[in-house]
């Protein structure tokens, strides 16, 4: 692949990207630890008293598709093969509905006391202020004051998807017949917890007494998961899949049950799915409420696609 193709599908994956969850873009486009807009740019929305302008807008595309955008000039792409890109794509759509989206959850946020961690905040900004590494241009407050909201925003999110989980514990063996030693073993009185210890080959649930995390549909092999989400509760039974043959107890299930945090949604094989089916229709309905009341107002007629996209300097460097 040439190096202007990659780029090309660089910037396609990334528009595309936008309408996932799994690469979700940093949070909204507020007024905490940001620049107020030039005065005279056009409102384009108004949300919780406060004004929204063409210019934030282009602060938004900036921080989201300035750096690609200026990678595909780089590489010799036009404006008006990068427009089409774009065009094709609705990326600049994506982003306005976006930059709405952050209003509101960190809205939801606010009125039911979620915070970020600043501990994480700390993780995740310190390394790029450390001696000898290069940091982003923004100062160390602005980017840990956009770090924290994006972490509420993410908690919202992760709040707001549901799916059927289960959660179980498990003792994995290499044949079947320690698999029948291990059930007798139980019935005889063993504590669960302790052969798990002793006897499972997967050495990080072993650690644990043999417990895996809540799960959502999806995350183990088809044999197991089958076994998880209809075996009775509490009731040690065994199953063979590609791992090997395991002895599972099903402690709990539930449906509908919301992820616990955005690292476990992110890293559930449906995420996509489960995002669509639950989160979708109650953000669809959190911004109907919010237009019907009047608290979220978009300026009649606003075409994202009639601003301009974030192309460098002519002759210049980004």
């Amino acid at each position: 692949m040439h190096t202007s193709d990659h780029h090309t599908l660089t910037f396609l994956r990334f528009c595309a990207g936008l309408l996932l969850l799994v690469v979700l873009a940093g949070c909204a486009s507020t007024r905490n630890g940001q620049q107020l807009a030039a005065p005279d740019s056009p409102v384009i929305v108004r949300f919780g008293g406060q004004s929204y302008t063409i210019a934030d807008f282009e602060q938004r595309l900036q921080r989201d598709i300035g750096p690609v955008v200026a990678d595909l000039v780089a590489q010799g792409q036009t404006r008006e093969q990068i427009e089409q890109l774009a065009n094709e794509a609705n990326v600049r759509v994506t982003i306005f509905d976006r930059m709405i989206q952050d209003l509101l959850l960190l809205d939801y946020a606010r009125r039911n006391g979620i915070g970020a961690d600043p501990t994480a905040v700390d993780a995740a900004v310190l390394p790029m202020f450390s001696p000898g590494v290069d940091g982003p241009l923004t100062p160390m407050t602005a980017r840990r004051e956009q770090v924290a909201r994006e972490q509420v925003v993410f908690e919202v999110i992760a709040r707001n998807t549901r799916a059927d989980m289960v959660k179980a514990r498990h003792i994995l063996v290499a044949d079947e017949n320690a698999a029948k030693q291990v059930l007798a073993d139980l019935v005889a009185g063993a504590d669960f917890a302790t052969l798990a210890r002793e006897r499972s080959q997967d050495t990080a649930s072993a650690a644990k007494g043999g417990e895996l995390d809540w799960s959502p549909r999806g995350q183990f092999a088809p044999e197991f998961e089958e076994v998880a989400f209809s075996a009775p509760l509490n009731t040690p039974t065994s199953v063979q899949s590609q791992f090997g043959w395991h002895v599972v107890e099903v402690l709990a299930r539930e449906a509908n049950r919301p992820f616990e945090s955005f690292e476990q949604l992110r890293a559930s094989s449906n995420a996509q799915v489960f995002y669509e089916q639950s989160f979708t229709p109650w953000y669809e309905e959190l911004r109907r409420q919010a237009e019907n009341s009047g608290m979220l107002e978009l300026a009649p007629g606003f075409d994202p696609n009639s601003v301009p996209l974030p192309f460098p300097p002519e002759g210049g460097t980004r």
